[in-house]
């Protein structure tokens, strides 16, 4: 293959959803001394090297050998292969752009921005160097840096479509949804026979205006492409992302076979098949999140072997913390099952977590994580397993993993609620607290999640959305503050506007004292949330709740329920439309009727 050829290979490939990932491998992923050993390889290099003529055969066969290996996503082999490549020929841009592009997919994000600048400086700025020093800055979240990477390729390539759809890739991370359309729809104006545009139009439509703004030009791609595996995935994918699980699995299952070592539509998959209920296939899919290719995944610094359901009776088994304090909160229901197959359990949390979790299973141990972020990517480090007094494990699983072994169906759900324990003092001192502000229950609100991103945002809500809840407090309701971040703001305006009271207190920090978090939740009456960890401490204790929410989740597995948490009802948007009005109004409606305020006299809520 020649060097040219190489580099078409590796460039071609978008950040991520082009990758193809690893068969899902846990375990044995230890935090990369790779990275330090390339960045001290990279030192070596003799710049002013003047290759021989058998240097140059040479680079161009390990130009070959890596692109081979690239393209069977072993890219920390290519990385090496490249990197000899370099060093034999250290002034050819082109083998620093595959050795850039591929140290970018191997997740050595820190190497990549160093060969990406040296490439720069050889290359005298040529577009493919600015190109992917673009991608790497979006995938540092360095966003503007990217567009401004990204528009001196439409200025200098301007029949190059990566340009544009890198450009609207970037300004839709950031929210600007009305930017990235307008910059593809100049695009397909100019490019109208280019599938690649119509499929980035249809992805960006599809965030900011739902799925069926977006499906002609999906149809349109796959029309001039019929076998564009993207375009199915995406599709796909956009169906899931409004709930509508069953009808994303025909362009799911075919992206699947078209691109099946693509870790994030397997992803994806084990989404629609588990929001359809599909419990065997969608474990077994979901095993993907794992995947080392994809960016949100943690890698687990330890070289333990995993449990696969075994007899565990006189083993010690790890359980290693893996996604948020909501999922950790989900996970933790079904602890309390393998505590009692094992001989013995260690179970790592986030560290807000570690007093509440070891008051709820106290014949565990109960260790914080220990958590560091390279090359952009989550590391759990486990040194903490030699201290003294921490028993060695012979086994680990990830937490989310316990539920392929334990929940083949809704009927295993049927388990012991509530699950976790708060401090019983501290809810009695709460207690009092709610008890001060008069007879009648005390209603829990959250309307927002403390982290904001343009996807998350579209299930949130402002207080203001509340407004059908608030006659209930002439029934005798008091409204208290269940957010985990400031809303001091919103309280104020809330008063001025409606005439009512969100309470809440200054010596409780919600996001950091989740423990005193769950005794002050403990004490309330009933939660009403969106989707976000209040409601899920609410549910994990027992405590009634109704969940708002602006599409199906794939955890109420097709059957609209949260099945970890018996005493919470949802309440979902059938569309974008409806959110979050409809909902909130059924909601009020279930709220007065669970808490026996439809006749206007306050009660508690009912068991």
């Amino acid at each position: 293959m020649s060097r040219n050829a190489a580099r078409k290979k590796q460039i071609d490939s978008s950040p991520r959803s082009n990758a193809p990932g690893d068969a899902p491998t846990i375990g044995r992923q230890i935090m990369q001394a790779g990275t330090f050993q390339m960045m001290a390889t990279l030192q070596t290099v003799d710049d002013d090297r003047k290759p021989t003529r058998n240097d140059l055969k040479r680079a161009v066969q390990l130009l070959k050998q890596g692109s081979k290996q690239a393209g069977q996503a072993r890219y920390d082999d290519a990385a090496l292969s490249f990197l000899q490549a370099h060093k034999l020929d250290p002034a050819n841009a082109d083998t620093l752009l595959v050795l850039g592009n591929n140290l970018r997919h191997a997740g050595q994000i820190q190497a990549a921005v160093h060969v990406m600048e040296k490439a720069l400086k050889v290359s005298g700025e040529d577009p493919e160097i600015i190109y992917g020093v673009g991608l790497l800055a979006q995938d540092l979240g360095m966003l503007p840096a990217a567009e401004n990477m990204f528009a001196l390729i439409m200025q200098r390539t301007p029949d190059d479509s990566r340009g544009p759809i890198a450009m609207a890739s970037a300004k839709r991370a950031s929210g600007n949804y009305e930017a990235a359309i307008d910059t593809l729809k100049f695009a397909v104006q100019g490019k109208p026979e280019d599938h690649t545009l119509w499929q980035a139009l249809g992805v960006t439509v599809a965030e900011a205006q739902g799925v069926e703004a977006a499906r002609p030009f999906f149809e349109e791609a796959l029309r001039l492409q019929p076998t564009f595996d993207i375009a199915f995935a995406n599709l796909g994918h956009a169906l899931t992302a409004e709930g509508r699980f069953t009808e994303s699995l025909p362009y799911l299952d075919k992206a699947v076979q078209m691109r099946p070592d693509d870790a994030d539509t397997r992803f994806n998959y084990a989404t629609s098949l588990l929001g359809t209920g599909d419990f065997a296939r969608g474990w077994e899919q979901y095993e993907w999140r794992l995947d080392r290719k994809r960016g949100d995944s943690v890698v687990f610094v330890h070289d333990l072997p995993r449990w696969q359901g075994e007899d565990i009776s006189d083993k010690t088994l790890l359980i290693s913390d893996e996604q948020g304090i909501g999922d950790a909160i989900i996970f933790a229901s079904a602890f309390q099952e393998v505590i009692d197959r094992a001989g013995h359990v260690i179970i790592e949390c986030d560290h807000r977590l570690v007093s509440w979790f070891q008051r709820s299973f106290p014949a565990a141990t109960v260790h914080r994580h220990i958590t560091f972020r390279s090359n952009n990517k989550i590391h759990r480090h486990y040194g903490w397993l030699k201290d003294d007094g921490v028993p060695q494990p012979d086994l680990f699983i990830p937490s989310g993993s316990i539920f392929s072994l334990l929940r083949p169906d809704l009927e295993s759900f049927d388990r012991p609620v509530p699950y976790l324990t708060p401090d019983p003092e501290r809810v009695a001192f709460w207690k009092q607290r709610f008890d001060a502000l008069g007879p009648g229950p005390k209603v829990g609100l959250c309307w927002s999640g403390g982290f904001v991103t343009p996807i998350r945002s579209k299930g949130y809500m402002s207080l203001s959305d509340f407004a059908p809840f608030f006659d209930l407090k002439d029934k005798g309701a008091h409204f208290i503050d269940v957010m985990y971040k400031d809303a001091s703001e919103d309280r104020t305006k809330l008063k001025a506007e409606f005439g009512v009271d969100l309470h809440d207190w200054d010596d409780i920090d919600r996001r950091n004292q989740i423990d005193e978090a769950a005794a002050y939740t403990a004490a309330l009456d009933f939660v009403v949330s969106i989707s976000s960890s209040p409601v899920a401490i609410a549910g994990a204790m027992g405590v009634p709740t109704v969940t708002l929410l602006h599409k199906a989740d794939r955890f109420h597995f097709g059957a609209g329920i949260e099945p970890w948490f018996p005493k919470a009802e949802i309440f979902v948007a059938a569309n974008r439309s409806e959110w979050p009005a409809v909902p909130c109004r059924a909601a009020r409606d279930a709220t007065a009727r669970r808490l026996g305020l439809t006749s206007g006299e306050g009660a508690h809520a009912d068991a």
